[in-house]
């Protein structure tokens, strides 16, 4: 064998389709809750879109379990453009108010969410943060404000520490059965430097291993030691060299799988799957005896799974193409 082996214990949580799941920050927070969501997991994917330093993420979960409003504070036009330094520019706006109005109505949903939240996974990106000059505030995004604006500099790893008790504990008040998964982003940034990179790294793991020591029921998922100790090879890389590829997400998927589902949501996966495919075929005519029988077949493929999960989105979709 020519590699080490990452295997991550086998978790006591059991991630089942009725769970609501919340996944903020990251690479790892997107790419593992979008294979969530394609095998039908109920959970909500970087609603503020994606989210490097887990400041700007407690602060924005802290807000939502608040009640609180996104408001005009943060927002800078730029070319036209309004941005929220508390938000990805995928909220960006040519209009200030729907900008405003656009993030409050996804902030009001999280609050409403988090009582019926089950597992909350945060990514941890970078542990470098920019600090706006004029209010001291850290900013989730600088929205390529000029950089004499900012004050840039490292968290420490008792800052994230304290930040996640204190969202922790505002989560719980809600609902004390929430589960936290905590991991740290796999990619590399290159723009600080590959010294400060791994640095900022370091940080992250050290808070992340003090989190779980601090906290019972908050895991640790090992996609960063996956990533560089076992996928180790640049094949595993996407053209950047920096984010993992198809293939390697694909593989920390499975670990994933292993670790947090039992054998009965493993095998509705591998089914569903067959389905993923099916409506992901494109005929060359759709119109076609064949194509029309390919459908008719799918569709019951589907009405065998209307026990455990929704499959009125693919039902809807298929039925309209039937002659």
């Amino acid at each position: 064998m020519f590699r080490t082996k990452v295997v991550p214990a086998k978790s006591d949580c059991n991630i089942c389709l009725k769970d609501r799941i919340l996944s903020l920050g990251s690479c790892f927070a997107q790419n593992t809750g979008q294979k969530l969501q394609d095998y039908k997991f109920d959970i909500n994917i970087n609603p503020f879109g994606t989210l490097f330093n887990p400041v700007s993420i407690f602060k924005l979960v802290n807000r939502a379990a608040h009640s609180e409003i996104i408001d005009a504070l943060g927002v800078v036009e730029s070319q036209g453009v309004y941005h929220h330094y508390d938000l990805h520019s995928d909220l960006s706006n040519l209009n200030r108010e729907k900008l405003l109005s656009n993030a409050n109505k996804v902030l009001g949903g999280l609050g409403t969410d988090l009582p019926a939240t089950s597992y909350i996974i945060y990514t941890f990106g970078t542990a470098v943060v920019y600090e706006l000059k004029e209010t001291g505030e850290i900013v989730a995004n600088c929205h390529k404000v000029p950089s004499h604006k900012f004050n840039r500099r490292l968290l420490d790893v008792e800052e994230i520490v304290y930040g996640f008790k204190v969202n922790y504990d505002l989560v719980k008040s809600m609902n004390r059965y929430t589960r936290f998964i905590v991991t740290v982003s796999p990619v590399r940034h290159q723009k600080e430097s590959f010294e400060q990179n791994n640095v900022s790294k370091s940080i992250l793991r050290i808070a992340c291993d003090r989190i779980v020591k601090n906290h019972a029921d908050v895991e640790y998922f090992p996609a960063f030691e996956i990533m560089m100790d076992e996928l180790r090879d640049y094949r595993f890389y996407a053209e950047d060299m920096l984010h993992p590829n198809a293939v390697a997400t694909d593989y920390i998927w499975q670990k994933f799988s292993d670790t947090y589902f039992d054998d009965e949501h493993k095998e509705f996966i591998l089914k569903w799957e067959k389905v993923r495919k099916a409506l992901a075929h494109k005929p060359f005519n759709s119109n076609s005896k064949e194509h029309q029988s390919f459908i008719r077949k799918t569709i019951r493929m589907l009405d065998e799974f209307k026990r455990v999960t929704d499959t009125d989105p693919e039902l809807k979709l298929l039925k309209a193409q039937l002659l």
